[in-house]
Formats: structure tokens, C-alpha cells, sequence
């Protein structure tokens, strides 16, 4: 199974958050954003480029209040306006973090 079969059976939410973009511990405000987000990955409207099996370390904040998420990841597709991304080094907390935010997101806008 792909990357990409493996995403679209995860819940994903839209998601508009700035997110930093970095490699070997240099992050930059590149202007990306988040564009919708899974436990498992993301798709990063990003004004960056990085080809396709990139590794990247990425820093976003999961909601406004919360300690903002820090992971590795793989740059699965990359197209004009944006990378699509699977998180590689997520902690166990980050993940539920993650998972719960999507679930929460994913049954108030059924609502």
C-alpha cells in the first residue's frame, strides 16, 4: 500500500496553521501553511522547494494554546504550491495529539 492509499484512509481535516520548514536544524519562515493535516501526514502550501524524498524537519502549533509539534518528515509528492508530507519521528503524544485534534475537527464540522 502507498503513502498516498495509506492518507486518504486516515481522517483529514482542512487546517490553515503556519508551519516551519527546516533541514539540518535550520528553520525558515517560508510563508507555508498547512493546508490539511492527518496522524499520519500533511499537505504544506509552501513557497519552499524540496523534491521528493526530502527529509525535513517541520514546527507547527496544533492549536493556539498548546505546545507547538516538532517532527521529521518525508517529502512524499511535491507539486506547484506545496509538499505532501509523512511525518516520520512523531512521539507517541504528538500523534494522539494529533489524531484527537483531527477527530474533534472531524465531527464539529459534521455538526
Amino acid at each position: 500500500m502507498s503513502f498516498t492509499e495509506e492518507l486518504r484512509r486516515q481522517p483529514r481535516i482542512a487546517y490553515t496553521e503556519e508551519v516551519l520548514v527546516g533541514q539540518d536544524g535550520i528553520f525558515s519562515r517560508t510563508g507555508g501553511r498547512i493546508r490539511n493535516i492527518s496522524a499520519i501526514g500533511a499537505f504544506i502550501e509552501n513557497a519552499a522547494s524540496f523534491a521528493a524524498g526530502s527529509i525535513v524537519s517541520l514546527r507547527f502549533p496544533l492549536v493556539a494554546e498548546s505546545e507547538p509539534i516538532s517532527c521529521s518528515a518525508i517529502v512524499r509528492n511535491a507539486r506547484d504550491g506545496g509538499l505532501g508530507v509523512e511525518f516520520l519521528d512523531l512521539s507517541s503524544e504528538a500523534r494522539v495529539r494529533i489524531a484527537a485534534f483531527v477527530s474533534k475537527q472531524s465531527v464539529s464540522a459534521r455538526a
